[in-house]
């Protein structure tokens, strides 16, 4: 069995405006679930609600900015959908394996929640370990889906580059991770502030082996309105999470072959 982490701010979260019409259970993946230590069958919704003291909660939907203060980790938004299946039943389309996906995301974060010593960062620490002692995966992959706030905050490429470094320096050290993948991010300002995230990403998977872009389509895709939800700009709907994690699943399933 492989182990994929999924983490990132609300497009990795999830914030759709629906399920797909068919939710039944991807076939030989599962979730891990770090309050009941469990391993469910994997499945929309995706992910857990945790506060700031590792417990679950249940978030207050009209009150973002109080479930974003309150929170360490956040389940798919509404309990909608999210990528993850998809990506997954991709992946295992691709390689034959079975997976084990662990989604640790939450909206509204720049990718200091997420550097070691943060909390986004030991709450992932947290989460993955225990799935791999569950697991004993045989695999480790991380995918990364973020950069909005950072545009937002107007970061400059060089400072996001070394960033993405030094998380992923922490993430082969304390989980051995194999590869960072990237899901480029997409266009969430709509000025030079988002070139300078893209630029960052692209080149990064350009220069340094130890990161993979697995797809570039959500550079794109922001400017489709069919593939947007109507109710949140700048987030993607069921359809294109679902497209996003078919061709990023596909893509890790290919490098994973690559590697035997």
């Amino acid at each position: 069995m492989d182990l994929i982490i999924f983490s990132g701010q609300s497009n990795m979260q999830g914030q759709t405006e629906c399920l797909p019409y068919n939710n039944s259970a991807v076939n030989d993946a599962f979730e891990y679930n770090f309050a009941d230590d469990l391993l469910i069958p994997l499945r929309h919704p995706v992910g857990e609600n945790l506060d700031i003291n590792g417990r679950p909660f249940c978030p207050d939907f009209n009150d973002i900015p109080g479930t974003i203060e309150k929170s360490a980790l956040l389940a798919s938004w509404e309990n909608h959908a999210n990528m993850v299946p998809e990506f997954c039943r991709s992946y295992i389309a691709v390689t034959g394996d079975q997976v084990a996906a662990v989604h640790a995301a939450k909206g509204s974060t720049t990718i200091d929640y997420w550097l070691k010593g943060n909390l986004g960062y030991n709450f992932l620490y947290q989460k993955s370990v225990a799935a791999i002692q569950k697991v004993n995966p045989h695999h480790i992959f991380f995918v990364w889906l973020q950069g909005e706030s950072d545009a937002i905050a107007g970061a400059s490429k060089e400072c996001y580059k070394e960033k993405l470094l030094q998380l992923n320096r922490d993430l082969q050290k304390d989980l051995h991770i194999e590869k960072f993948g990237i899901i480029l991010v997409g266009r969430f300002t709509g000025d030079e502030r988002d070139d300078c995230i893209i630029h960052a990403q692209k080149e990064i998977c350009t220069e340094n082996k130890d990161f993979l872009m697995l797809t570039t389509i959500t550079e794109q895709m922001t400017q489709i309105k069919k593939f947007m939800n109507p109710f949140a700009d700048g987030h993607y709907n069921c359809q294109g999470q679902e497209i996003i994690g078919a061709f990023a699943g596909h893509a890790l399933g290919i490098y994973r072959l690559s590697q035997k």
